[in-house]
């Protein structure tokens, strides 16, 4: 921060800057965990998102790499890619809650503690082992369900007809993208098989709203954000799905 300001002071009259004294700490270690530490522990001036202080990691460095190979742009910090168009850009916050919903079977956290991603879920979400397909995976079923989700949306703004069964999708997309998930595996499809995936979805979206309109029948108090912050509404929805395809 310091730095920069002088740096921008500099372009205005350099001069000013020939006598400025700067206090500096000098700190050496190679442990990556303890530079991070610190980072957040001295910038106390204007606290720096642990999006930022991670967007160096050697893992969001690799997925940046494996994206341009496929020709998008996998933004590491927040609008690092504005300049490019939006359907051909990977934002790493809402690709690691994707993959919390579709890989890791988290829909719950994805929906309520996205924070959570660059913090205490860091190490859970981006892995080493991580690879930039798995990502892709997450987030192309997603935006299927989205498109879903904002059509309804648009419809109820527009006070056009909607199907009032899916109205759940509002609070629940993530929760749809791990039935696709549960799916995938009770039929023996690779997850990473996004185009086989994505077929799935209406399954996925029939599935819950059954168990959604059971709910609101067994709970007069029901509601949807309630049901989908709930942790064991994926067990439920995992045991339906399997129970469903295998014809119980």
């Amino acid at each position: 921060q310091t730095s920069n300001a002088l740096f921008e002071a500099s372009l205005n009259s350099e001069e000013r800057l020939e006598d400025v004294l700067i206090l500096v700490r000098i700190i050496e270690t190679k442990s990556q965990p303890v530079s991070l530490a610190i980072a957040e522990s001295t910038n106390s001036q204007t606290p720096i998102k642990s999006r930022d202080l991670r967007s160096n990691d050697d893992i969001q460095k690799k997925l940046e790499e494996a994206f341009e190979g496929m020709g998008l742009f996998y933004d590491r910090k927040d609008g690092q890619h504005s300049n490019q168009p939006k359907s051909v850009r990977v934002d790493a916050l809402s690709a690691g809650q994707a993959h919390l919903a579709y890989s890791l079977d988290l829909p719950e956290v994805a929906k309520k503690d996205r924070g959570r991603i660059f913090s205490d879920l860091y190490e859970t979400v981006f892995t080493d082992e991580l690879m930039a397909d798995e990502l892709l995976a997450s987030i192309k079923v997603l935006s299927v369900i989205e498109n879903k989700k904002k059509l309804l949306q648009s419809s109820i703004r527009k006070e056009e007809k909607f199907n009032s069964a899916h109205m759940f999708l509002i609070d629940g997309a993530y929760h749809v993208l791990f039935a696709v998930g549960q799916i995938c595996d009770a039929k023996g499809v690779d997850r990473l098989n996004y185009q086989k995936a994505i077929t799935f979805v209406p399954a996925a979206i029939k599935y819950i709203s059954a168990m959604v309109e059971k709910a609101q029948r067994d709970d007069a108090s029901f509601s949807f954000n309630r049901y989908f912050k709930d942790a064991k509404t994926k067990t439920k929805i995992a045991a339906y799905i399997q129970g469903m395809e295998k014809g119980l």
